[in-house]
């Protein structure tokens, strides 16, 4: 049983949720003595927490503390319906990593709690301050999401040389630097493309497609810069190598639909 102290120097926060039809996934930071963590949660049943305690960080944690394994050291806990009883089974599962074969020497690592973040963007994408400069932090929160993480960081790696596209600044990693579970990017200013940036988007365009197709072309995806336009967010790529035939000219031919698309679809969650 934890002691009164073990309660006062430790502190579970909720990071990400992902609730399905029959179980749910929880991300969650564990702080113990000034040293952060992170454990993974998979929920087989959803009735072993009540629907209203199910999302909101708070209530989740709440519940989830009154497991007599919960205070455990752990990394991943299973939590399944036995008959009427509530069961764990800690450890069942690794937690998710990007695959060694796709981390590259030459890009350091970073530790995902040494940023301080200065936004959200959407449930894996964040502003935040790294080095005194602002960049974007991208993650797989769960394994289910390590594909697009590979596609993106892959598209990466072909655009290191490309002034197309933002750099590659580095990996990041929770509690190991061999667990690497994101990117950094560096930040893009400039303002979201529309149809009178159309003539050099298509020039970009022609010099992304000789590294990789991007796959999810939207206004939002473009950015207009001093340097001229930068693509971003490749979760969806196709290296050029791999590209079916026509999967090119189909994204040259929706250029210009894209760019006098008003109907919000990509549009950031803090972008009105």
């Amino acid at each position: 049983m934890a002691t009164y102290v073990d309660r006062v120097l430790k502190q579970d926060i909720l990071l990400s949720l992902d609730p399905g039809r029959d179980d749910c996934l929880y991300r969650v930071r564990r702080i113990s003595s000034g040293v952060n963590r992170v454990v993974y949660v998979t929920i087989t049943n959803l009735n072993i927490i009540p629907e209203e305690k199910r999302t909101y960080g708070p209530s989740v944690i709440k519940e989830l503390s009154k497991l007599s394994e919960w205070s455990g050291d752990w990394t991943t806990l299973r939590v399944y319906m036995d008959g009427d009883r509530i069961r764990c089974e800690t450890d069942a599962f690794q937690p998710h990593a990007l695959p060694e074969e796709h981390v590259l020497e030459r890009y350091p690592k970073y530790d995902i709690f040494s940023f301080d973040v200065r936004r959200s963007v959407n449930h894996r994408v964040s502003e935040v301050v790294y080095g005194g400069r602002t960049a974007f932090l991208k993650i797989a929160r769960f394994p289910f999401e390590l594909p697009l993480l590979i596609r993106e960081v892959e598209a990466y790696h072909r655009l290191a040389e490309s002034d197309v596209a933002p750099k590659l600044i580095g990996y990041v990693f929770e509690e190991s630097p061999d667990r690497v579970v994101g990117f950094l990017v560096e930040s893009v200013e400039g303002r979201v493309a529309n149809v009178a940036d159309f003539e050099e988007c298509s020039k970009a365009l022609e010099k992304l497609h000789n590294l990789v197709v991007h796959g999810d072309l939207c206004r939002y995806n473009i950015i207009i810069t001093t340097n001229g336009p930068k693509f971003i967010d490749f979760e969806h790529s196709t290296p050029i190598t791999e590209a079916e035939n026509g999967l090119v000219d189909d994204e040259k031919q929706s250029l210009a639909e894209k760019l006098v698309d008003e109907s919000g679809a990509g549009r950031p969650w803090d972008m009105n």
